[in-house]
């Protein structure tokens, strides 16, 4: 029983001994997506631009030599509905997803007799677009960002029979590090059809915040945008974006346009503003002059083929936008 009851005693130093041998094993530390300062991300947006009036000098380089022809478009009105979400925040893994429609309306001047230009630009055409973002930290300094995108493209005769012609598929693959929570930094490769027609492009990730009023916020060669924060209901911007994108076109009767593509891109120099309303809420208007990237209509998808080439004069544009940064929802009672 004497051995027993000093064995038991003494185990607690055993124990303790045994603790003082093993040494703490320290938590890896991994970064996040997170830049202080950055323009914030909306659920829920809702936005309505017009295009003023431009002249569009059109042909038809397959067939007989012929001579351009100047025609007016008189504007150009777009509807524009987007959403975001949080999909996954989890130290090793953060995912978002992003969707939209974009519809735009071409308004071709009328003429005394029917033309090409009207049969394209005085119809609608849609985007439907979806996209992940998936932001891997690799460790407390660098990270994998992997975007892929889906569109579903067309004008309103297309849509009526759906096909694999108005899918388009996009994305880019970015390494990247980070200093902080106020700059990061990629490289990396970017496939999108910004100017219309697919290409696949070296792409630079910029997101810096110089100081509190501060920063710049890019994705080359798609978008730039240097901001301005006075106080904390405003920011001011100035940038560009290169917009744009593949359009499957069907017609009703016979044309020269059924079974084609409109390649549509644009170079968008541009001045912003994005006004709190409240906690909730946002207000952007953003204007800017819209030069042409693309404007063609080719005879298969991506194709260089040219059935009729634009060539639209440079216009003025202007965007208002209403924004709901949370969707809240109510608890549900139990």
């Amino acid at each position: 029983m004497r051995t027993i009851l000093l064995f038991f005693c003494g185990l607690p130093f055993f124990a303790l001994a045994q603790d003082a041998s093993v040494k703490p094993v320290k938590k890896k530390v991994f970064t996040n997506p997170l830049v202080l300062g950055s323009i914030p991300k909306k659920a829920l947006s809702i936005q309505y631009e017009s295009q003023s009036g431009f002249d569009n000098t059109y042909r038809f380089p397959s067939l007989l030599p012929q001579d351009n022809i100047t025609q007016k478009v008189d504007n150009v009105q777009s509807l524009r509905v987007g959403y975001f979400k949080n999909l996954v925040t989890k130290p090793k893994t953060y995912i978002t997803l992003d969707a939209g429609y974009w519809l735009s309306q071409f308004n071709a001047a009328n003429t005394t007799t029917p033309n090409t230009q009207q049969t394209l630009f005085s119809g609608s055409f849609h985007s439907i677009s979806a996209a992940t973002n998936i932001f891997k930290p690799l460790d407390q300094k660098h990270f994998v960002l992997i975007n892929t995108s889906l569109e579903l493209n067309g004008n309103s005769e297309s849509l009526k029979n759906l096909s694999a012609k108005n899918l388009f598929v996009g994305g880019a693959a970015i390494y990247g590090w980070k200093k902080g929570l106020s700059s990061m930094t990629g490289v990396g490769v970017l496939r999108a059809y910004r100017l219309g027609r697919v290409i696949h492009t070296p792409a630079i990730l910029w997101n810096k915040t110089f100081n509190p009023k501060w920063g710049v916020e890019m994705l080359l060669p798609a978008r730039a945008v240097v901001r301005y924060r006075p106080n904390k209901e405003n920011i001011f911007t100035a940038g560009f974006d290169l917009e744009g994108g593949q359009f499957a076109v069907s017609t009703a009767g016979a044309s020269i346009l059924n079974n084609t593509f409109l390649q549509r891109g644009e170079i968008r120099p541009k001045l912003g503003w994005e006004k709190e309303l409240s906690k909730n809420t946002r207000f952007t208007l953003n204007t800017g002059v819209r030069i042409n990237g693309r404007l063609d209509v080719a005879e298969g998808y991506d194709s260089k083929n040219i059935v009729m080439e634009n060539s639209p004069k440079t216009n003025l544009f202007i965007n208002v936008g209403l924004h709901v940064l949370n969707l809240k929802t109510k608890a549900k009672k139990k």
